[in-house]
């Protein structure tokens, strides 16, 4: 079997004004497949080819883990993106009440998110976590880190700040991206993480056993 990009859940011109679609063909077809297709070589060569990228992630080091978990995050940030998103989590009680425990409002989370996001040096991806007890958390990693392979670190939502996924539409004005992808969240995706009672799946999004077979459409249920 072999990975491959998933769908997205919404027409690659879905996200504009906040992201082109200039922007999006170049993120997704150029740089996430890009990884994809290096997973694809390395798992090959290695012998690998039933591996998920899960367990590469947790298993694996170099090159390998590099382009395994690129790929696993762009999918995971994708799928947290909606078309149009309310600042509101309220629908989401559980979500809602975990926010307010740990940062006392939605408005002083997404300030304490443009931080992070601002100040995280270089490239890589900032995460809302939760751990075992539903506590959440912003972090910031870099590269291609993950907080898959952090002990009691339960990804729910990510904004990649790989320069690729802004500088398009943004150049160096990455606080006006981080601004509107706030708009742009979509919370049911992460109220469905902090929900399970596992790590998020996302390589059955991305393994067709047959060459010529297309995936089926995507839920960001899990």
């Amino acid at each position: 079997m072999q990975f491959r990009l998933p769908i997205l859940q919404w027409e690659i011109s879905a996200l504009e004004p906040f992201l082109s679609r200039d922007a999006i063909e170049c993120h997704y077809y150029g740089h996430h497949k890009a990884y994809i297709d290096k997973v694809n070589d390395l798992t090959e060569s290695l012998g690998l080819k039933k591996a998920s990228l899960e367990w590469i992630i947790l298993n694996h080091d170099g090159a390998l883990f590099n382009n395994a978990a690129q790929a696993w995050s762009h999918t995971f940030f994708w799928q947290g993106l909606k078309p149009k998103s309310s600042p509101q989590v309220n629908e989401n009680e559980a979500l809602t009440a975990a926010i307010e425990d740990a940062f006392g409002s939605m408005a002083q989370m997404r300030a304490r998110f443009l931080d992070c996001g601002e100040t995280l040096f270089g490239a890589g991806w900032t995460w809302l976590v939760a751990n075992d007890r539903g506590e959440l958390d912003l972090i910031n990693t870099q590269n291609a880190d993950t907080p898959l392979r952090f002990e009691n670190s339960k990804p729910l939502w990510v904004c990649d700040i790989w320069e690729h996924a802004y500088y398009v539409d943004y150049r160096y004005q990455r606080r006006e991206y981080l601004e509107g992808i706030w708009n742009h969240i979509d919370w049911n995706f992460a109220a469905a993480n902090l929900a399970a009672d596992k790590l998020p799946n996302m390589s059955r999004l991305m393994i067709s056993e047959d060459v010529g077979a297309t995936f089926p459409a995507q839920s960001p249920s899990l």
